[in-house]
This record gives structure tokens, sequence and C-alpha cells, in this order.
């Protein structure tokens, strides 16, 4: 395999390459931003030499979907789990007008399943795997057809004698820090902009996450925990800043808080450049401390996101979270004492769950408060452990259609039907924020909100400056979901 830095001059392919991103639109606007994954390869694939563009179909018209199409001899399609069968739809419409063009398939569902793709008929070759250190092999070896290709780790296909070759994946990147920056400009950022008012931007620092969740899919990153260098993720953000001025960066970390060092590390860095940025990330409940949020809060840090799944014992359990649920209560306390505004993701419809335990999670919600709660039913993935060991009850027909937070899942539950469990979902956090607006939750975020200012007297000085609008604003203010000062 070769780095990135080693690529420059090397003698890879002249087609043209068109790199898209399957979502449909509507989808996920509210977290809208540039997909990182083909900006990654495509800045490798660039610095190699090649002719490669980046096309998300959640920015484009159709016209514009049909003008890359048209242009595409090497198309490569990255779809996650739900959005498979589009993708093959993609690969299908350019193969009946044009059966010469190159169809390759990436990312984590490819990773896992290979012969749902070469069994299509219209995908000819699947990369698994990271792809950053393969993808410029394949570029290379690809214009002498199968037999360019046949070595590179990840790769399978289908021989002309119908044989089918799948390699074992390539291994780990280790160095995170020799991938180059994505290629932020081979793609619409201000399109992004308009569809989310806050400018998101997404930044990844690290990969892989070494908890046993039964509903994760590991096969792509890991179960090690892998980190860019403090000084390249600074370089990063400060490049952005200077180039965009984003309105929020989401790190889409696995678990942002693995390492406490390292968080510390990259606060401190954050405030010796004096980069002004309002930063979120989605961490554990069980992975994070006061003195870390306080100090993450300082950085610019004004939201955080939690997997929490549910705050029944009985669920987490099921769900392997490998935490108490009275952690959970205690770390979103602690979280708004520190003056960040925090988001909850629930799972509705775990094995054997019952209204006792959705009535629990209800309870420990109140005693939590969130700010924000988003559920979702439960959805075993293909390749992970729940998709194993609860494959009886899938119905197969469903895996690769429905959305995480859709309204049907593959899983049939034992105590509800699919009807039962949306009613449960919509009347969770319907109840859940008719309670957060009463007065008496007010009244508990008043007290909250004075006692950071006491425990934050700077912060409370510059509370006052905007709100009377006289003196300097040194940091941005933080924004919530709802677009609100906090």
């Amino acid at each position: 395999m070769t780095t990135p830095s080693a690529m420059s001059g090397r003698d890879v392919t002249k087609k043209k390459i068109v790199l898209m991103y399957v979502t449909p639109p509507g989808q996920d606007d509210f977290f809208i931003a540039m997909p990182l994954g083909i900006i990654y390869l495509g800045a490798i694939l660039r610095e190699a030499g090649c002719d490669v563009v980046c096309c998300d179909e959640r920015v484009c018209s159709e016209a514009e979907i049909e003008s890359y199409l048209e242009k595409a001899e090497i198309l490569g399609l990255s779809a996650l789990t739900p959005h498979v069968n589009r993708a093959m739809r993609y690969a299908e419409r350019v193969k009946k007008a044009r059966p010469e063009v190159i169809t390759v398939v990436g990312g984590p569902h490819a990773t896992v399943d290979v012969d749902t793709f070469l069994d299509s008929g219209v995908i000819d070759y699947v990369i698994g795997g990271e792809a950053e250190d393969t993808v410029v092999d394949f570029m290379e070896g690809i214009d002498k057809g199968r037999d360019g290709v046949d070595q590179i780790p990840g790769i399978a296909f289908d021989r002309e004698d119908g044989t089918r070759l799948s390699n074992p994946q390539p291994p780990l990147i280790k160095d995170l820090d020799r991938i180059p920056f994505p290629a932020w400009e081979m793609l619409p950022f201000e399109r992004y902009a308009a569809m989310n008012k806050e400018r998101l931007f997404y930044i990844f620092t690290s990969r892989g996450c070494p908890f046993r969740c039964v509903f994760c899919q590991k096969e792509l990153t890991g179960r090690g925990f892998r980190t860019r260098s403090v000084d390249n993720i600074l370089d990063e953000l400060e490049e952005v800043a200077k180039k965009y001025t984003p309105g929020n960066v989401l790190f889409i970390d696995e678990l942002f808080t693995c390492q406490k060092k390292r968080v510390y590390d990259l606060c401190d860095g954050i405030m010796e450049r004096g980069l002004k940025l309002n930063m979120s990330c989605e961490t554990r409940v069980d992975m994070i401390d006061y003195d870390m949020a306080k100090t993450m809060k300082r950085a610019g840090f004004n939201r955080m996101y939690f997997g929490v799944e549910s705050i029944s014992q009985r669920s987490l359990d099921t769900l392997v979270k490998d935490y108490q649920a009275d952690k959970v209560v205690e770390c979103l306390k602690m979280i708004r004492r520190a003056g960040i505004w925090s988001k909850c993701f629930l799972i509705v419809g775990t094995p054997e769950e019952s209204m006792e335990d959705i009535n629990e999670t209800a309870k420990q919600l109140r005693a939590s408060m969130p700010d924000r709660v988003r559920t979702s039913l439960f959805n075993p993935l293909t390749a992970t452990a729940s998709f194993e060991k609860y494959k009886d009850r899938i119905d197969p027909d469903l895996v690769r259609t429905e959305y995480v937070d859709s309204d049907r899942s593959p899983y049939i539950h034992e105590n509800f039907d699919t009807d039962q469990l949306n009613r449960i979902k919509r009347d969770l956090v319907e109840d859940y924020e008719a309670w957060y607006e009463s007065t008496p939750a007010k009244m508990r975020r008043f007290m909250y909100r004075i006692r950071y200012y006491i425990e934050n007297p700077d912060e409370g000085k510059a509370r006052l400056a905007r709100a009377f609008s006289f003196g300097k604003v040194k940091a941005p203010a933080p924004i919530s979901d709802e677009g609100v000062e906090i």
C-alpha cells in the first residue's frame, strides 16, 4: 500500500472519476453538512493526479446529478445501509446507458455485505475497509482490468469464470495524520449553509470505539481507538475557520472524549491559537466528568450529544451499554451545570422492552433534563451483534430500506406492533417537550443558569454585556438547536 504523501506522479487512470454520496434529499437536513468520506478520497485521488469530482445528491438538482452520471467513466458510490438499494439503482441507470462505465461501491455496508452489491449485476467492484490506502492502487491498476487490481486488500469482484474474489480488508490506518485534509472545495458549501443556517461543518479527530453496543457496526473502523495529533487537528480547525467561518463545528468521532489528556490538550490548543468557534461533539455519559466539561465549555464546546438509548437498566443491559442508568441522570445534570446544551438519542423498541421500561425512561428524562430528545426505533443493522442475535425476529425485506429514525424497523417486537411503537416514540418526545416548557422545569433551568454564572463570573459578565449590548463580546454566543442563545 502507498501513503498519500507518495502518491503524486503515479501512473493512474485518466478516466473521469465521479464520487457520489447517496442519500435522499430531506432525510437528515438538520445535520446536513459536507460528507467527509468522498471528499477525503477526492483529496487523495486529486493529489495522485486523477481527474475526480464529488457529488452529494442532497444538494444537487436532478439535472446536475444526470450531468455527473453522464460524465462518469468510473462511478464511485458511497451508501449507508438504508440507501444501498438506491445506490444500486444509480449504478443500474448508468450501466443501461453506458455499459462500459466502471461502477465501484465502498463504505460501511460495502465492507460487511459484498454479496449484495456483486449479486446485483450492476456493481463491478467493491472496496471494503478504510479505502484511503487502497483507492489510488485501484485507480492505478484499473486500466488493466481485473488482473490489475486483484491483489488490492479489500477488493471484491466477480471473475470472468464466474468465481468471486473477495480479499481481506486492509490493515486499519494507524497514522491518521498522513491523510490529507478533505477537499472541501469539491462540494458547494454554500448550498449546505443555505439548508442549515448554522453553517455546520464536520471534522473527525479519531476512529474506532472500544465499547460493545449491540447495534453498532465495527468492521470499518474497529474496536480500537486511533487518533490524529492535536496539532494536526488544530491546523484543520484553523483552515476551516479562515475559509468558511462555520457557525458550528461538529466533531463526528464515534467517541470524542475517549482519551482525557487529548481532550484537554486540544482545548488548550484551541484557546492558545485564539480560535473562536462554536463546537459540538458526541460522547458517552460515562466518558466525561465535570472538570473536562468545564474545560470544553471554555474552549467553545456549547453542545453535546449522548447516545443514551434508554434510562431503564433492563434495556441498557440488553443493548450492552455497560453503564448504570443512574449514570445518565448524573452526567446530564453535570453537563447542564457546566453550561453546555445537551441532546439525548433514545431507542424505542429494544428487544423485550416493556411499557414499564418506557415509563422509567420518561421519568428519568425529567430528572436528567436534557435540552432535546430524539427517538428512533431499534434497528439491527447488518453485521452487528444485534443482527446475529435477533435474526429470527428480523424481516429481511426491511433491513436495507428502513432508516434508523424511520417509522418502521426490521425487528418484529415481542410486545408492540409498529403503530404502537411509533405512538410510544411520539408520545415520549411530546410529553417531555411539554414538561420541559412547564413553569417548574423553566425554574429549574433558571436556577442552573444562576449557579453557572456564579461559578463562572466572567461568563456572567459576558452574558450581561450581550443582554444590554455594551462592551465587546470575546467569544461567539452559544446557539441552541432552535437558534436561541443559551
